[in-house]
């Protein structure tokens, strides 16, 4: 009996990266899905925001429904660092590279910005897809 419900209780289980690399492999930032319990349908996502070997930071996002979307932004010039905007099932997050950290917008900003691209899941594999670019 224990034998049949070991298989329920790994049906969640599944984590998978996928990363934006800003240059080379040492600057990027990475989403990694943690599926929760399978009767949840929901994940929690790990944001790296990696610039080696000088920082490598970032949090975790929880309780994102499996069919959410995540677009990445390049931010407008106006902050006071370079940042991106992640945007994660109408919640927004600004992640630094220079200083590795991402924080939740409290309001949404009036300008998102460039968008690079999407994290996807497709055929089974989880990836960044960059936007097309009009021109």
């Amino acid at each position: 009996m224990l034998a049949l419900l070991v298989p329920l209780a790994l049906a969640g289980c599944g984590q998978d990266a996928a990363s934006y690399l800003l240059g080379d492999k040492d600057h990027a930032i990475t989403l990694t899905r943690n599926p929760d319990w399978f009767w949840q349908g929901t994940l929690s996502i790990d944001v790296a925001a990696i610039r080696l070997p000088e920082c490598q930071g970032g949090g975790r996002i929880a309780a994102v429904p499996r069919a959410a979307e995540f677009i990445l932004y390049k931010a407008p010039d106006e902050y006071a660092e370079p940042i991106f905007i992640l945007s994660v099932d109408q919640r927004l997050y600004a992640i630094s590279t220079l200083s590795c950290r991402m924080q939740p917008f409290a309001e949404a900003p009036p300008d998102l910005g460039v968008e690079l691209g999407r994290f996807t899941a497709r055929s089974g594999a989880f990836r960044f897809e960059t936007a097309a670019q009009d021109g």
